[in-house]
């Protein structure tokens, strides 16, 4: 069976629903786009690379991957750790803001455990390999170091790597920190998507084209830049073409990002090409927007 690992952190998350009541679940962004990949391509063996605790925490979060058929072969235990926790405030107009407490997560320890278990023969021969600018902002900056460097070997021992630059500030020291992590990645990167915020934070650039020139001169080949309800640019084969997002009633944008990965990659993996999976990707955002949460339920993201 064809593999794929996603990289990263699930989190419980709270989601607000009410004055003083919230709503727990597992989630985080690379788990996102893990499970979005899964229901777009059943046949996939996806796996997700992360560390957690053993308590029931834990234990809860690895039911949750199994029910969505996400494997846990390559999640490391850590004794006596637990998973990190965030909160999402939403405004009328379904935009979120975020609280984390994610200080001691065991997630923060993927990369120490992946080494100990064999680095990168650990994913050697995956059709995918995906993982966020989260994935490597979460890690000391001793471990991200050798993260950035495991994943520039990857090349040509793996089919694809994808990267989502997906910044948050208050994760990184600074944007230059920022920077010396991701633009290694985009250079190894197969496939990159980001978006406007991630793209300004990064460049300073706010128009898009030359947010996507910042990104193709750092290396980006095959790109997508997401413009939230405007839909996206796709810059791939020496094209760049703006597409539409498809009209749909936002009710939280939290997994937008990540389904769009999920079916955008679903698609490559068969062999469709960057336009159709752009448009798979944006055709499964705008389905998932229209949900609280940043996992909806399948009969919503999939209902065929």
């Amino acid at each position: 069976m064809t593999r794929a690992v996603s990289i990263g952190e699930c989190m419980v998350e709270l989601r607000e629903e009410g004055p003083s009541l919230y709503r727990r679940a597992f989630a985080g962004d690379a788990y996102n786009t893990a499970v979005y990949l899964k229901r777009s391509a059943r046949d996939l063996d996806v796996q997700f690379l992360t560390a957690t605790g053993d308590g029931r925490l834990s234990r809860e979060m690895r039911q949750a991957w199994a029910a969505e058929g996400i494997g846990d072969e390559l999640a490391f235990r850590v004794r006596g750790a637990e998973p990190g926790l965030y909160m999402i405030e939403l405004d009328p107009h379904g935009d979120r803001s975020f609280h984390y407490w994610r200080s001691a997560s065991a997630a923060r320890g993927w990369l120490r455990e992946l080494v100990k278990a064999g680095g990168a023969d650990k994913l050697a021969g995956a059709a995918l390999v995906h993982l966020s600018a989260i994935s490597l902002a979460i890690l000391s900056d001793d471990d991200r170091a050798e993260a950035v460097a495991l994943i520039a070997a990857l090349k040509g021992r793996v089919g694809r790597i994808s990267f989502d630059t997906n910044i948050r500030p208050a994760l990184w020291r600074d944007m230059f920190a920022a920077r010396m992590a991701v633009e290694p990645v985009l250079r190894a990167a197969d496939v990159v998507r980001a978006s406007r915020d991630d793209a300004k934070a990064l460049f300073g650039e706010d128009n898009p084209k030359r947010q996507v020139e910042a990104l193709r001169g750092a290396g980006a080949r095959e790109l997508v830049l997401t413009l939230d309800a405007a839909g996206c640019i796709l810059a791939a084969d020496r094209a760049e073409t703006v597409l539409p997002a498809p009209a749909t009633m936002v009710k939280d944008t939290s997994g937008a990002g990540d389904s769009f990965n999920g079916a955008y990659l679903a698609a490559r993996l068969a062999g469709q090409s960057p336009l159709d999976a752009a448009h798979a990707g944006l055709n499964l955002a705008a389905r998932v927007v229209t949900w609280p949460g940043a996992v909806v339920p399948v009969e919503v993201s999939h209902p065929e």
